[in-house]
């Protein structure tokens, strides 16, 4: 296990009792603690009393959907990072989801063994600190451990993905990334050519860091190969050098 980060607290809101079991048994034995909830209503008060790392949430519950349950949590939580685990398998649901702040989004039924890889890729992803050994000229604007992005006076508020996105960003300041290579970051699957969930990432990102969407500076798209991030530089405080 040397060099693996190992975060132990997965809340799973989920009111099929029998897929509860088998994820409180299965990512039991990986060394992780779970937590179970039936039932949104409950998420508040849980929430108040007991930390969780990563929310593995179904779409389908009692009362209040997981939809209306992942906008609230984006809300009141929005460090905390959701995977979507959903019978609903419509494009439209996922570009809904992943659009309102999901991480990821894996239909059921699903092998055991793939949500564990991914859970594993976001906790690596969300918890591992930013080299910052090449960035000093860029590091003023972004705070990875606030989820804030800075651009002139705007202080500007990141859900959990677009932080994470940032973070592989400005670990490759001025290279060209390709889909699959984000996609891996994020999920720890190659991209999908017809998943357009990266896409719906990279733009809401524009809409939040660039002052221009339609025509950004800083995040821009490499035509057939993928994306270049290159983020403003800390304003030189002396005009004359």
């Amino acid at each position: 296990m040397s060099g693996e980060i190992t975060i132990s607290r997965i809340l799973v809101l989920d009111d099929d009792e029998v897929l509860q079991k088998l994820l409180n048994a299965y990512l039991g034995q990986q060394g992780y603690q779970i937590h179970s909830l039936f039932e949104g209503e409950l998420l508040s008060d849980f929430l108040e009393k007991n930390h969780v790392d990563l929310v593995i949430l179904d779409l389908v519950l009692p009362g209040r959907n997981g939809l209306d349950w992942l906008t609230w949590l984006k809300h009141k939580r929005p460090h905390l990072p959701v995977i979507i685990l959903s019978a609903e398998q419509t494009v439209e649901m996922r570009i809904a989801t992943l659009s309102a702040g999901a991480v990821d989004y894996l239909a059921k039924p699903f092998h055991p063994t793939e949500l564990l890889l991914r859970i594993k890729n976001i906790l690596r992803v969300h918890h591992a600190p930013l080299n910052t050994s090449k960035l000093a000229d860029y590091q003023y604007c972004f705070d990875a451990e606030r989820a804030l992005f800075f651009r002139h006076n705007i202080t500007i508020k990141l859900t959990t993905t677009e932080t994470l996105l940032l973070k592989f960003f400005f670990e490759h300041v001025g290279e060209v990334v390709s889909r699959d290579a984000i996609s891996e970051t994020l999920r720890g699957s190659r991209h999908h050519p017809l998943d357009r969930s990266i896409d719906v990432h990279i733009n809401r990102l524009r809409k939040k860091i660039e002052e221009r969407p339609s025509l950004p500076k800083y995040l821009n798209t490499v035509w057939g190969k993928g994306y270049r991030f290159i983020p403003p530089k800390k304003p030189n405080p002396d005009p004359t050098v």
